[in-house]
């Protein structure tokens, strides 16, 4: 008799991609299970012009999903890891950690310009504080604007003439056949991403022991270590950091590390820092990370 595991998922075009990647390999792992998805809708959705700032946060783009698995009509959430913002809510667990395509950011630009030959004061859009606090180490006489709404509104805000070019995740054009649009690809070990960028992480209620046996059947083990690096990092800072963040972890052998920046927040520092432990404890290498970021002097 074949069991059925619901997926909660958000309705962008994005996340149901990322969903799909969830099905194939939960099913893949488990072919005795019948996978199948719901779309629900959350208020970072139903808001697309707001920033997240006064939203709350990105927390924003969770809450709804995570309130259907406590009302049982999901039984696995799926996330944009670094959607996660929010210390794990009582009863609930990460579970599986899927790896990405590409940690990189991507600039992409209209027809006839590139990167290096943009014009003072071009309009870049973005809506994170950390794209904007790297681009402007990188190019200080770029206006960037920040800018709302998901992959395909950006990409037609750019197109429109709004922008002469928008900062997204390389990963997120891959899964959405879109890589074509890249123009200019960062180096994510000095345009440091966002802890967790690409990863899709799945999300089960505490104790539902079939949704844990199937996730962990299909996770990526690496992409686990590196992932509760990058938890112990956020738990350390605060999840939900106000203040411009990016972190890139690697594994080598059995040791981690960490390389990140993060502006204090005065705004008159960018610190840089980097941390290598033992992967058999990543938790604690992040937290390690994230005191050294917390400590570092305002100038």
């Amino acid at each position: 008799m074949r069991s059925t595991v619901i997926l909660g998922t958000r309705g962008s075009a994005l996340a149901r991609a990322q969903a799909d990647i969830a099905r194939q390999r939960l099913e893949k792992a488990n072919p005795s299970l019948t996978i199948e998805t719901r779309v629900i809708a959350t208020a970072g959705d139903r808001d697309q012009h707001s920033s997240l700032l006064v939203m709350g946060g990105k927390g924003v783009f969770i809450r709804e999903i995570e309130q259907a698995l406590f009302d049982t009509t999901i039984d696995v959430a799926v996330h944009s890891f670094k959607d996660v913002t929010a210390a794990t809510a009582p009863g609930l667990q990460l579970c599986a950690f899927f790896s990405p395509e590409s940690q990189a950011d991507a600039l992409v630009l209209r027809e006839g310009f590139t990167f290096a030959a943009l014009p003072r004061g071009a309009l870049i859009g973005t809506g994170s504080m950390r794209r904007r606090a790297l681009l402007t180490r990188l190019r200080p006489d770029l206006d960037i604007r920040d800018i709302r709404g998901n992959v395909e509104t950006r990409l037609a805000k750019l197109d429109s003439g709004l922008y002469h070019g928008v900062l997204l995740s390389k990963a997120g054009l891959i899964r959405l056949n879109l890589d074509h649009r890249v123009s200019h690809e960062f180096d994510p070990a000095v345009f440091y991403p966002a802890p967790g960028q690409g990863v899709i992480a799945l999300e089960i209620r505490s104790g539902d022991r079939r949704s844990q046996a199937a996730c962990e059947a299909a996770g990526d083990p690496d992409q686990r270590t590196r992932s509760l690096a990058d938890l112990g990092l956020l738990r350390a800072v605060g999840f939900d950091c106000r203040a411009p963040l990016g972190v890139h972890t690697t594994l080598a052998g059995n040791d981690i590390l960490m390389r990140g920046f993060i502006v204090t927040t005065s705004g008159n520092a960018f610190v840089e820092r980097e941390m290598r432990g033992s992967a058999d404890d990543p938790s604690s290498v992040g937290a390690r990370l994230g005191a050294m970021f917390l400590s570092a002097p305002e100038t």
